[in-house]
């Protein structure tokens, strides 16, 4: 149980710290490329003012312009066209061959407003370069003299952000399993305090309810012994009293067996024995001793859809487990109900399953989640009219996993519960 425990509060603390990181590394990454677009698109801006300058003289007077080689724009990472009011192209450093295409295709159907920037992602060698590209207008004082196209290749830089994502991603991930494994161990820990107090308790348990067992069968014996004693002579009311003890020993009793075999379960001190027996034989026994049970209420008993089967698992502890089932089933079945217990196996899938169904007054959804937690009661008042001890359900789920089993509860309020009990084979 605590293995369970401690491993899954190292899932969860591990689920949390995968959020914050994986919110941490988004965070990163959406700043840097955030932070880098904006260096770029100002740069970019820049870069295209001084050339519409430059520019304007050249259209205006037709001089001849200096030709910048591609080199000192930066390994021919910057380029730019210049176009006169007749479209055509009067000067220009020509963006990268390789998609020198894709930026005239571009400009020809230029929708973009001037001043604004817009990324583009052609494809090189199937991979995506990314440029960034503006438009200016070309002035000379009022006067429109054409406009200039400005680009700047900036793969290089998205790609070492690219390269930042997977190192952040990769030092997260490494971070994270140490984080798991210096959690399970810190998990450990802490529970070490928990399970010493839990052991404590299970040995108390343990040991009150076998130390209890003799003084009750002593009582036990003691009331039973006045009973029979034929000369006593005792007054009508302190029979009474005397047939009272007796079944307040007895709910005492089952009482201290049920907490008896609930410690020895928690320690698995409790053995499974398993064996080969006709499990249809064991529910006919059953509900033949509970039948004086159901006819008090006037409650109908059936058993459907019979199989013979024979199944390997302990005899004893399914008898014990249908027993706690029906034995409920009928008390919290109003008279003249149903109660009925049912068969099911295929042959696709190697599992026996036992249906037990009642008409009673159905368990509430907020509780059947619960009603297996030990001492539980859904209406408390209704179970001390009833008894028990609310220890019956936990015996049952008890004795359903120590089989490698699953059970489940399907009920309505108003309309009656399905215990469904599956036993693998």
């Amino acid at each position: 149980m605590f293995s369970r425990i401690r491993k899954h509060l190292t899932f969860l603390y591990s689920g949390i710290m995968v959020f914050f990181l994986l919110t941490f590394v988004g965070f990163t990454y959406i700043g840097l490329t955030w932070a880098v677009y904006s260096e770029e698109k100002q740069e970019l801006l820049l870069f295209a003012e001084e050339e519409a300058q430059e520019h304007s003289l050249f259209l205006q007077h037709q001089e001849l312009l200096r030709q910048t080689p591609q080199d000192e724009y930066r390994g021919g990472r910057m380029f730019f066209y210049a176009f006169g009011n007749d479209g055509k192209l009067a000067n220009a450093a020509e963006a990268s061959s390789i998609f020198r295409d894709r930026i005239v295709e571009k400009i020809n159907t230029w929708d973009v407003e001037d001043g604004d920037v817009v990324l583009l992602m052609p494809d090189v060698h199937n991979n995506r370069a990314i440029v960034m590209m503006a438009s200016l207008p070309v002035m000379y004082g009022e006067e429109h003299l054409g406009k200039i196209y400005v680009g700047r290749d900036v793969t290089a830089f998205y790609q070492v952000l690219k390269n930042v994502f997977l190192i952040l991603t990769i030092i997260s991930l490494l971070f994270l399993f140490l984080a798991s494994g210096g959690g399970y161990m810190m998990a450990g820990r802490a529970i070490i305090p928990i399970k010493k107090s839990y052991d404590r308790q299970r040995e108390f348990v343990a040991d009150a309810s076998h130390e209890l067992r003799t003084p009750l069968s002593i009582f036990m014996a003691s009331v039973e012994a006045i009973q029979r004693d034929k000369e006593s002579k005792i007054s009508p009311f302190a029979e009474i009293v005397l047939a009272d003890m007796k079944d307040e020993i007895k709910k005492m009793s089952k009482t201290v067996s049920d907490m008896l075999t609930l410690a020895r379960s928690d320690a698995e001190a409790t053995m499974i024995l398993k064996e080969k027996f006709n499990l249809m034989n064991i529910i006919e026994q059953v509900l033949r001793s509970l039948q004086p049970l159901a006819n008090e209420k006037n409650i109908q008993l059936s058993f459907e859809n019979q199989i013979e089967k024979v199944i390997l698992a302990d005899k004893e502890r399914i008898r014990q487990l249908l027993l706690i089932l029906l034995d409920n089933a009928i008390k919290y079945t109003p008279p003249q109900g149903k109660v009925s217990v049912g068969l099911e196996f295929s042959t696709k899938v190697p599992d026996i399953k036992i249906i037990i169904k009642d008409s009673g007054m159905g368990i509430p959804a907020e509780d059947q989640e619960l009603i297996f937690e030990r001492f539980y009661r859904v209406d408390k008042t209704r179970s001390r009219e009833i008894g028990g001890t609310g220890l019956g359900l936990s015996i049952a789920k008890w004795i359903v996993l120590a089989h490698g089993g699953s059970v489940k509860i399907e009920s309505q309020m108003g309309k009656g519960s399905t215990f469904i009990i599956i036993l693998p084979q």
